[in-house]
This record gives C-alpha cells, structure tokens and sequence, in this order.
C-alpha cells in the first residue's frame, strides 16, 4: 500500500508539515510505503487553462507536477495539508489543487480509481476552530465527487503561529498518527 503527503506551506518543519508527517508516519507503521512533497520546494506552474489535458492524457506542463500527479496515481491514500493565509489555503497549495485538473477527463470522470482514502490536514493562527473548517470540507467534496476519494479523516491545528509549537499538543499528535495508521482500513 502506498501513501503520498503533500505539504502546502511554505514553512519546513511548520505545524502542518509536522502534521503531515506524522499521519504519514502513522500510516508507515501500519505497513504502508509512504513519501512526501514539499508543495513550496516544488517547481511548477499553475494551470494555464489550455484545455491540453482534455484532449491528451496529461498536462501539458513538463515540471515537478508530473511526478506529484503519478504519486497521486499510485497511491491509496493521501494526505494533504495546507495552513490557513488569509481565510483560504495557502497560494502553493490552490496552485498544486488547479493543476488536479488535469486528472479529469473532459466529461468529468476520473482519470485515476476510485476509493483513494483522504486525509485532510490544516493549521492556523485563528484559535477557533471551526473558523476556517468549510475551507477543508470544500476540498475533500470536490476529491469525493471528481476523484471519488474517501475522506477518512480532517485534522486541524489552531492557535498555533510558531513553526512546529503544534508538537506540543500531545493529543493532536496522538489523533494525527491514529490517522495515519487508520487511513488505509
């Protein structure tokens, strides 16, 4: 079984990456091959709206995204994650999402199979959290109904500002590798 991770902030070692990370170390322990992208250290373009991929199997586009989206393809689960800017997700990470557009065919079915298992995770400043949770319950209706992803779990961190201060919440740690461990089940 395989896992991929896609981290949407532009800090290593930030509360989502340390997030991420440890879903996906949970899901490691449970047997699965796991890896990660860096969405911010990746070098890639956004959508240019050519309609390309419409008509072709793939994007157009030859950078790092093509081995993000054969990650995708092979995987089982994913785990993505992105903090909240500004009420929305981070800019690395609507571009990485506008670029899945290319795994759609042009009468909106699939390119990939479905039943792909999804684990959405987050992190913000704002300490309410159910503030921006719409944001990610947008993202895993759009995997579900173009993709037909599982939504296994969402995992938000919030209050958190410090690069990595998440660590400290023992239980939220806890829920992250419980996650990962169960997002293949």
């Amino acid at each position: 079984m395989k896992v991929v991770g896609f981290v949407g902030s532009p800090r290593k070692d930030g509360n989502t990456d340390v997030l991420v990370q440890q879903v996906l170390d949970g899901a490691s322990e449970n047997g699965a091959d796991v890896r990660k992208f860096n969405i911010n250290a990746m070098d890639f373009t956004g959508c240019q709206a050519c309609g390309y991929c419409k008509v072709h199997e793939r994007c157009k586009l030859d950078d790092d995204m093509e081995k993000a989206l054969d990650a995708i393809i092979d995987a089982d689960g994913i785990v993505f994650g992105s903090p909240i800017y500004f009420g929305q997700f981070t800019g690395q990470a609507r571009s990485f999402i506008d670029r899945l557009y290319s795994l759609i065919n042009p009468d909106f079915s699939p390119r990939i199979n479905a039943g792909k298992k999804l684990v959405l995770v987050g992190s913000q400043g704002f300490p309410e959290k159910n503030q921006y949770k719409p944001v990610f319950e947008e993202l895993g209706g759009l995997m579900n109904q173009f993709f037909g992803m599982e939504i296994k779990n969402t995992l938000l961190g919030t209050g958190y500002y410090e690069p990595g201060a998440v660590k400290d919440n023992t239980e939220l740690m806890d829920e992250a590798k419980t996650a990962g461990k169960e997002l293949l089940d």
